[in-house]
């Protein structure tokens, strides 16, 4: 089996960065050696995780990638350093990983270049934005089959499935990076206008100043709480909750993380009723796909209303996230055909 160097690192909190560290599960699992080579540093908790599951870190020169198959999640840096990359000694293979459904200048330039052998895309509706524009260019070959890994054993985020009774209060939440596309200018409204039998908490995991210019501040007597990304662990934060509202603000979100997280985590969730989320929820049955905001609020309210169809869309969406979203083999597919 050939070796597979990242050109990049994981992190415990944000979508492309913790798709990659959950990947690293799944390639060690299957017998891989995987090569980190950090572009603009790392956190040091996160390097002895990766150590302790037997990857290689490496201090990146330009001839580090050569001959070898390079794949890069998101990362701007790698993509300002291909032109020495390729200048010092092509690699074998190169694989490139966007992440959003915009492109980024160097992505373009280096697709025009031909240094980018095959993309990978995180869903079907990411595909479709991406690939019109990148066809314009030239040929496009895809990572065929590829689908993001997510381990639910993973030791970085550490999640567990559990069944949380509500008791003083009602508790909702959302979590995502500091990014006003992340975020809904009405999302305090959302919250707000849920009603319920006991008094309800509003919880929001990586609110910081550039989600509070999108938002606004928060209505009079909301019982609410924030942190900064990285503020709290994402276990603990899923813990609290009884159920996830995440409505976007323009990120047309590509796959949508924070649904497989709330899954393992055993916390429904309402989202909306586009972009890469509904191949991640069962309208009614695993969550609730949403046309609007007033339908969200009204979803919660009916989750506060009624305990019993709270705990079956938890345990649905536990097992749809074991069944169809964290199949092992078919994640390892695509990676197999390329390594062995």
């Amino acid at each position: 089996m050939r070796d597979l160097w990242i050109a990049g690192f994981p992190s415990c909190y944000g979508g492309a960065d913790t798709e990659l560290d959950h990947n690293i599960d799944l390639w060690r699992k299957h017998g891989a050696e995987v090569h980190l080579v950090p572009m603009f540093g790392y956190d040091e908790k996160m390097r002895g995780l990766c150590l302790a599951r037997g990857c290689h870190v490496h201090t990146y020169h330009p001839c580090i990638f050569k001959d070898r198959i390079v794949a890069s999640w998101c990362n701007g840096d790698f993509l300002s350093r291909l032109p020495e990359i390729m200048q010092h000694g092509r690699p074998a293979l190169t694989i490139w990983f966007n992440c959003m459904t915009w492109h980024f200048d160097r992505e373009l330039e280096a697709h025009k270049n031909g240094w980018i052998d095959l993309f990978g895309f995180v869903s079907a509706y990411q595909r479709g934005m991406l690939t019109p524009k990148l066809e314009k260019i030239g040929p496009v070959a895809a990572l065929e089959g590829y689908r993001p890994y997510f381990n639910r054993d993973n030791k970085s985020q550490r999640l567990e499935f559990s069944y949380r009774e509500p008791q003083e209060k009602f508790v909702m939440g959302r979590v995502s990076r500091d990014d006003g596309n992340k975020f809904s200018a009405d999302m305090w409204r959302i919250f707000d206008k849920v009603c319920s039998p006991r008094p309800t908490k509003t919880l929001i995991l990586g609110y910081g100043d550039n989600a509070r210019v999108k938002t606004g501040p928060p209505p009079a007597g909301l019982d609410h709480q924030t942190w900064p990304a990285g503020g709290l662990p994402v276990k603990e934060f899923y813990e609290q909750l009884h159920v996830l509202i995440h409505k976007t603000g323009g990120s047309r979100e590509s796959f949508g993380r924070v649904v497989l997280e709330a899954y393992a985590s055993g916390v429904p969730v309402i989202v909306e009723n586009n972009y890469a989320f509904p191949d991640l929820v069962v309208q009614g049955v695993t969550g609730f796909l949403c046309r609007n905001s007033d339908e969200m609020s009204f979803a919660a309210s009916i989750l506060a209303f009624d305990e019993a169809k709270r705990k079956r869309m938890l345990e649905a969406g536990h097992e749809f996230l074991l069944n169809e979203l964290a199949d092992d083999e078919r994640c390892w597919k695509p990676w197999k055909k390329i390594l062995d």
